[in-house]
């Protein structure tokens, strides 16, 4: 079963260069002292053993980084941006609105950078030189990276419903989840493994629904094999016993049996044994006749009811005690069984372990597109001073067409054609060109 979930993920927009000049007292011309903006936020996703399911992501889907600050005077450096990281369950697939596979969560503490922030602007100190020992020019911030994303979990079972044929293992699992298993009063009703989602004292988990075992399914009788292997998987068992059987005490050591059978250390995992079927009169009269033939053996004994809900409170209590435990959830000796606790390492030359995906290639030098007599001028780390310039100050007009010289946008237009009285187009802003 494939838990799938859509977010939008978002890093912070870099802060503007300052434009500022020293004001001090007997320095009439102190200079360009504007600060550089900080950076924005990045988007980091980072794998968390504690994390098993994507249910937190169906109340939150869009994730913000921070922007960063702007410059100011007196060299003073905009504050970077605070990065956000998501925690994601391991084995957490991350795709991009393209159906591409960025990233593969296969690793405890796994951490990538999915999403980096923008760069903050230059402040105008960085344009002074000796023939413009006053620049009235900064750098617009980078702006944020925004990214619809799906997250895939191929979901494992935490902990498993185990019993024999209409014990109700299923009314408990569509009690407690939004599954919807296939419920009828006759045995097999279940037929493959049944997956949902609990959550329950701010925790959540996944609950299988194991189809019901058969004498004789340690041998593959009733696909019996099939749906032990499942029990290998999970942490956890709740033993389902329909306590209006006759003898519900054989009933479970026959299933035990069955298991030691196949897998004797399944019987290791921490377990609690669930009497259903209160509801029926003839159960809830003989309760305490029932305890009496279970205690000499088992002490995690509740009597529940699939139909009311009655008793399923307390199981879950207890259920997820024991699941979040650390000798559970470090594994150890409840590990899933046949399952590597060690996934495959990434790259230990990476710095701090970090992936980095791979970003958009830099662009080399600027792009024209002529459309009539419009010429439209990309290139990012000129249209952000083109974004900060005070077009009234013929001063500051005059140092952006150096910078655009000087970076060779003024060739790039004149190889292009442009001529004076048509129109330049960059940064979203736009002026006649002469």
């Amino acid at each position: 079963m494939i838990d799938q979930i859509f977010i939008n993920i978002k890093s912070g927009k870099g802060g503007d260069g300052a434009i500022s000049g020293r004001h001090e007292k007997f320095i009439p011309r102190g200079g360009p002292d504007g600060g550089d903006g900080g950076d924005g936020g990045n988007v980091y996703f980072i794998a968390d053993e504690n994390e098993r399911t994507l249910l937190p992501f169906r109340y939150k889907k869009i994730f913000t980084a921070e922007n960063g600050g702007n410059g100011a005077g007196a060299k003073k450096h905009g504050a970077n941006g605070k990065d956000i990281t998501i925690r994601v369950p391991i084995g957490t697939q991350i795709f991009d609105d393209n159906e591409f596979l960025l990233v593969d969560m296969i690793k405890q503490n796994q951490k990538t950078l999915v999403l980096s922030g923008g760069k903050g602007g230059n402040g105008n100190v960085k344009y002074a030189s000796s023939t413009n020992q006053y620049p009235v020019i900064a750098q617009a911030g980078e702006e944020g990276k925004e990214l619809k994303i799906r997250l895939d979990l191929k979901l494992l079972g935490d902990i498993g419903l185990v019993g024999a044929p209409n014990a109700g293992k299923s009314s408990i699992i569509s009690f407690l989840t939004a599954a919807s298993p296939k419920i009828a009063n006759y045995p097999f009703t279940t037929l493959e493994p049944v997956l949902g989602v609990v959550e329950h004292r701010e925790k959540d988990f996944v609950l299988v629904d194991i189809p019901g075992l058969i004498e004789g399914a340690h041998q593959g009788i009733g696909l019996g094999q099939d749906f032990l292997r499942h029990i290998e998987r999970t942490k956890m068992i709740l033993y389902v016993i329909d306590g209006s059987d006759p003898n519900p005490v054989e009933v479970f050591n026959n299933i035990k049996y069955e298991i030691t059978m196949f897998n004797q250390k399944i019987l290791e995992k921490p377990y609690i044994v669930l009497i259903n079927k209160t509801d029926l009169e003839e159960v809830s009269v003989l309760e305490e006749e029932i305890k009496d033939t279970f205690k000499t053996q088992e002490k995690n004994i509740y009597f529940v009811s699939a139909i009311s809900g009655e008793g399923l409170s307390k199981v879950l209590d207890e259920a997820v005690t024991t699941l979040f435990s650390p000798e559970v959830t470090k594994g150890g000796t409840f590990a899933p069984l046949g399952i590597a606790k060690e996934s495959p390492v990434i790259d230990k030359n990476l710095k701090e372990n970090i992936t980095v995906l791979k970003p958009t290639p830099k662009q080399r030098g600027p792009k024209i597109i002529v459309e009539g007599d419009l010429y439209m001028v990309f290139y990012p780390s000129v249209e952000r001073i083109a974004q900060r310039i005070d077009y009234e100050d013929w001063t500051a007009r005059m140092q952006l067409y150096k910078h655009m010289k000087k970076t060779g946008v003024v060739r790039a237009l004149e190889e292009a054609g442009i001529k004076k009285g048509d129109t330049v187009q960059m940064g979203g802003i736009e002026w006649e060109w002469d």
